[in-house]
């Protein structure tokens, strides 16, 4: 009996013991698929700043995080400079910049995009205890998710929600702090996004001048004239976009010279043209927008006639100089491609004064039309000052 006993116990517990490698193993394995999806983070280049940078085991503490296969580097920097945020230069690295300043903790990502846009996320934390060891395994904790998201594509931020949060930066002297000493381990709060309400008044005056960007490029312009033909007007331009939605626009460009029939003669029209455009735009430069914009140009005409056919009454036309003022009302679509865009458009030119031509010993005169459509084509590049 006792030996029965024995060997039922010896059964059990080989059973036992089966079935809990079975799940350990099946656990593992689940553990490993959870870490192997999605392409793997190639390399981080991460920047530490105000007491954030007191901290030596912040690094440490972030790169134990990520995969052995990601290179993560530290730059040392003093400032969180706009530009390097809003450009980043190589397309398989997550740019990294984490300022604490009493107790609020600021996080900044972006990701360069080959041939598009570049994508940003910005977290602000609340620390209620400083740069304190629960702290900062929170921050390591954010930096992680929030890169390994940015790199998935399931969390993104957008880029002018990104240059308000960077308008708003106050770069104080780096100054060396004592090191804190916590008597309780305080919770640490994360929230998706936080009002910090209005900025003073200092802030938003950097808001303001930091939310301007500029643009330059080549046009190519279309329009009929009625006698006159169509009208070729290549040229280029320089805009100025305030917060992303409106836009000052100046254009120069020069009438290729066009020929049309004024019998017995033959008119040459040529000479240079400038516009100031108004305009309204519908999302930021990342996306495709509608601009819709209102504006005055002033065409400087030169016209040149030769005799067509020989009449007796017939007498040639000496080369004149005119001007033309004219209103216009425009519309483009515009694609991005980059930091660049290729933009196509309609417009609507209305002469404010008509221009007459005459034929000395002729009957009748060619009079400039009321409205000229036309269309143009356009690519340009903008850039933050």
């Amino acid at each position: 009996m006792a030996r029965a006993e024995a060997w039922k116990i010896g059964v059990c517990g080989l059973c036992a013991l089966c079935a809990i490698t079975r799940t350990t193993h099946a656990s593992s394995e689940f553990s490993t698929g959870q870490h192997e999806s999605g392409p793997l983070l190639a390399r981080i280049e991460l920047a530490l700043l105000g007491e954030a940078k007191q901290d030596p085991a912040l690094f440490e503490r972030i790169r134990s995080l990520f995969s052995a296969q990601t290179q993560v580097l530290q730059r040392d920097v003093d400032r969180i400079e706009q530009s390097s945020v809003l450009l980043p230069q190589r397309t398989d690295t997550v740019y990294i910049w984490i300022r604490v300043s009493e107790r609020n903790a600021r996080v900044y990502l972006a990701l360069g995009e080959a041939g598009g846009p570049a994508r940003y996320l910005f977290r602000e934390v609340a620390l209620d205890a400083g740069v304190d060891e629960v702290a900062g395994e929170t921050l390591a904790e954010i930096a992680h998710s929030s890169a390994q998201a940015l790199w998935l594509r399931k969390l993104q931020t957008p880029r002018q929600t990104l240059v308000e949060a960077l308008a708003r930066e106050v770069d104080t002297p780096q100054v060396a702090l004592p090191p804190v000493v916590t008597k309780a381990i305080h919770p640490v709060t994360v929230p998706e996004s936080r009002d910090t309400g209005p900025p003073p008044e200092k802030h938003r005056i950097e808001a303001g001048a930091s939310s301007i960007r500029i643009g330059l490029g080549a046009s190519e312009t279309a329009h009929t004239s009625s006698a006159e033909g169509w009208l070729h007007e290549p040229g280029g331009f320089l805009t100025f976009e305030f917060r992303a939605r409106l836009s000052l626009r100046v254009a120069a460009r020069y009438l290729v010279a066009t020929d049309f029939d004024l019998p017995p003669a033959r008119v040459s029209l040529s000479g240079p043209s400038t516009e100031v455009r108004g305009g309204w735009l519908s999302s930021d430069a990342g996306r495709v927008r509608l601009r819709l914009e209102l504006g005055l140009g002033l065409f400087l005409g030169r016209a040149q006639a030769s005799i067509a056919v020989e009449q007796p009454k017939a007498h040639a036309l000496a080369a004149q100089d005119f001007a033309r003022v004219y209103a216009l009302a425009a519309g483009a679509l515009e694609w991005p491609l980059g930091p660049a865009w290729l933009a196509a458009g309609a417009d609507l030119r209305m002469p404010l004064q008509a221009t007459s031509y005459e034929i000395g010993g002729q009957d009748g005169a060619r009079v400039s039309p009321a409205l000229c459509p036309g269309g143009s084509l356009e690519l340009g590049i903008g850039f933050d000052p």
